[in-house]
């Protein structure tokens, strides 16, 4: 089976269309605009799945490239934002050939399911316009949802993966140390970091305690900020690189 089909078969068992998902972009989103003017901006996502964040960067940004290895995710993708000028590629990641360049590229919890990060972030260096941004967001080892698996006899290390992370492909749990000892091995300079997604429960727990109607919107916007207060125990990890010169 190749590398692409593996992904298609990998669709099936995700179920990243929920709140707690789409108020992650959004969380995304919103510390983006302190690195960047989207409107102004040729944008690259790598890794479009399903298109929830795909949708959110085409309302925003001036172009919008989205790429995926998986034909079923595009074809997901292309019916939920309809007819738009989205330019969407379907190719593995590590056969991806462009001339273009870029202001922004976006890896949004993609990362942590590649085999060879460092050289696979060293090949998107080309990719970025002068001063151009690279924006990626991985899980974080130290989430509380983690912690408190560990504390409860759920899982024996804060890095080992879950059942839920083997069923989704993941290779590893990224910490801060970790996350930025790779990009700057493949030629990146940090210019921002933030917390995403600050939660104590696994997602799905957070689903009920949204649908329950106990914490809502301005609960979980009044987490963003917090994110970044506790960044270290974040849901998510978000960096913003830029090409070292």
């Amino acid at each position: 089976m190749d590398n692409s089909r593996e992904l298609d078969d990998l669709v099936g068992t995700y179920n990243i269309d929920t709140v707690t998902e789409q108020y992650k972009r959004l969380e995304f989103v919103s510390k983006l605009s302190n690195y960047i003017v989207l409107d102004h901006a040729s944008v690259m996502e790598l890794g479009s799945a399903s298109g929830g964040l795909t949708r959110l960067l085409a309302q925003q940004c001036k172009r919008l490239v989205a790429v995926d290895g998986s034909a079923r995710f595009l074809e997901i993708a292309r019916a939920r934002l309809g007819d738009t000028s989205v330019e969407f590629v379907h190719s593995m990641f590590e056969d991806l050939r462009r001339t273009d360049e870029f202001d922004l590229l976006v890896m949004h919890h993609i990362l942590e399911h590649v085999d060879e990060p460092v050289q696979l972030l060293s090949k998107f260096r080309v990719l970025l316009q002068h001063a151009g941004t690279f924006a990626i967001t991985v899980p974080n080892a130290h989430a509380l949802s983690r912690q408190l698996a560990v504390s409860m006899g759920l899982l024996d290390s804060i890095y080992e993966l879950t059942e839920n992370d083997r069923r989704h492909g993941h290779r590893r749990v990224y910490d801060w140390n970790t996350l930025e000892r790779d990009v700057s091995a493949a030629g990146y300079d940090i210019v921002g970091r933030h917390g995403l997604a600050l939660k104590l429960f696994a997602d799905f727990q957070t689903e009920k305690i949204v649908a329950a109607g106990i914490i809502g919107d301005t609960q979980l916007r009044g987490l963003w900020p917090l994110a970044d207060t506790y960044r270290d125990v974040a849901g998510a990890m978000m960096i913003l690189l830029r090409a070292t010169t």
